[in-house]
Formats: C-alpha cells, structure tokens, sequence
C-alpha cells in the first residue's frame, strides 16, 4: 500500500507512485509553485497597473507633461517598469512594456507610447 503525498489516503499502486490521482498530483504541484511563484505574481500585478495607469494617463494628457504626483495619485508606482529605453536623440525613457515616459524637471514627465 502507497500512502498519497497530497491527500494522506491509501492506495494500490506501483511502489513508486507518489499520488492516488491525476487531480492530487496537479493540485500538491499547483500548490507547491504557487507558493515559489507568488511574488512574481504580485509583481506583474504591480506592472500591469503601471501599465493600465500610464494609458490612462496618455489618452487624457496625450504628450504634454503632467507631474508625477497625478501619475503616483492614479496609482503609478514608480519602482516599478519592465525597462529603460536610450531613444536616438539620447532621451531615456523608463517603460511598462510598450507605454513609458521620460523625466522633466519639477518633478514632471511626458508620456510616449511605442508602435
């Protein structure tokens, strides 16, 4: 007799077999990465609000610049983004994937969204 890893009941088996079921195995492994993956899940929450917020923000401010007060008011958090993009000219703009924004002074920005 075989004693399940997930669900402690006992089962005929192989001798190796560490499971009673397909749907025990799935749910101790589910559980087991869930675990290991939880802060890059609270992190690409964090991205994606960064992301909706930056849209949101460019559909109303479309390319002049705001102050990053109203950006971090929205929700914003600036510790967050995917990447630092070098344009041609030099600029440096800090991206959540495809929207982003480049610093001006007084503590404003200026929105840009890639093609």
């Amino acid at each position: 007799m075989n004693t399940c890893t997930n669900c402690q009941t006992q089962f005929e088996g192989r001798s190796n077999q560490k499971f009673c079921s397909l749907s025990c195995k799935n749910k101790f492994h589910n559980d087991k990465n869930r675990e290991k993956e939880l802060v890059v899940t609270q992190v690409n929450k964090i991205l994606h609000k960064n992301w909706t917020t930056l849209h949101r923000l460019y559909e109303i401010y479309r390319s002049a610049p705001i102050s990053m007060d109203i950006a971090e008011a929205y929700g914003y958090n600036k510790r967050y983004y995917t990447h630092i993009h070098n344009s041609p000219l030099g600029e440096k703009y800090t991206m959540s994937y495809d929207v982003g924004f480049k610093n001006h002074i007084d503590n404003k920005i200026q929105i840009i969204v890639s093609d």
